[in-house]
Parts: C-alpha cells; structure tokens; sequence
C-alpha cells in the first residue's frame, strides 16, 4: 500500500486525501478500497451513507468531498493515464489531466455532485475540459450515448464511463490524424480549456 501514496506520483495532498477516503470507506462499509474502477460501488455506497449528514451539516461536505474527490482522481488517473494538476493548495482549483488526449476536470467538483445528487453546490465544476477545437467531437458523441436514470447521473461509475467515452473519441481523432504517439504533458495544458 505504500507504493500507492509515493510521493512522486500522487502530489502530497493529494494523497492525504486519498488516504482518508480509504479510511471512511473502511469504517463505513468495511471494505478496503484499492484504486480499481471495480471500487467505485463501494466509494457510491459510502456516498449514499453519508449524503443525508452532507445535507444537514454544511462543515461534513468538503471533508467529504475532498476525500472522495482525490480518491475518484486516483482511479482515474491510473485507469486513463495522466498527472494532477495542482495550482494551490485549496482542492477546488485542482484538476486532473490525461496524459494520453486533451482532457481535464476537477476529481472534488464530481464528488460534489455524487454525494449532493446536484451541480448546484458550493464546491468546483465538474465539468470535462477539452481543446476548443474538439468541444464539437465531444458534445456530438455525448449526445449519441443512451440517456442514464436520474438515480445513476451522479454516480461515480456513471461519471467514470463517461470519463472513458470521451477519452476514447479523443483519442480516436488523435490517431485518425496520425498523432497515435502524442503525450500531453503539464506544459500542455498552460493554455486555455474550454469545458464540455
């Protein structure tokens, strides 16, 4: 488990974040969590434990959400590839970019919404940025997948998939353009993002 918070691939506090949605999570369902999209179920049920208290007591939410946010960042991250971004240390300017396409957005934004049912909160967007170039792309095969129940929009295996859908139409063009070998780095990502 030490490899899974190094310091040279999770930033700092990033990883105390990650570290403390582990620990909730084992608390509440007692399960451990170990960073495969297979757990995010697990970190959902959480969600649905504690989302009536997030209501009622406004101080839980961020504590929340920024355990959850970082750990659902982490999942990503190894799934798809990429690196955070961090530009302060309050997490809601932090985002998580993939290293393989144009694509970025807030790990604590999506926790936000999976546990307050809403995008209407106090926490960061969550909305997915690409370049402005391929924001058409994207919105044109979004608009193509079939439409989620209510009770799933939110969850944190919904926002997973749809993470995966819109990686791999970016993707897709990057090689149809025949840059199959193209890696962003943080550099890439100084200039400005359009969300989706």
């Amino acid at each position: 488990m030490a490899d899974d918070f190094s310091q040279d691939v999770i930033p700092e506090p990033v990883a105390e974040r990650v570290a403390a949605c582990v620990d909730y999570v084992a608390r509440a369902v007692g399960m451990a969590l170990d960073f495969l999209p297979e757990t995010l179920p697990l970190v959902d049920h959480y969600l649905s434990l504690v989302r009536q208290s997030a209501a009622e007591r406004e101080s839980v939410r961020p504590l929340v959400a920024h355990a959850v946010g970082a750990y659902f960042g982490e999942v990503v991250r190894r799934r798809l590839g990429g690196f955070w971004r961090i530009a302060s240390p309050n997490p809601i300017d932090w985002e998580l970019c993939s290293s393989s396409v144009f694509l970025s957005f807030n790990p604590i934004g999506v926790a936000f919404d999976a546990m307050l049912q809403d995008t209407e909160h106090e926490g960061p967007s969550s909305r997915l940025r690409v370049a402005p170039d391929e924001h058409w792309l994207v919105a044109r095969r979004l608009a193509e997948v079939p439409e989620v129940p209510e009770d799933e929009y939110y969850l944190l295996t919904t926002r997973l998939e749809a993470i995966e859908i819109v990686a791999e139409t970016l993707r897709a063009e990057l090689e149809a353009r025949g840059y199959s070998e193209v890696e962003f780095t943080p550099e890439d990502y100084d200039a400005e993002l359009r969300p989706v």
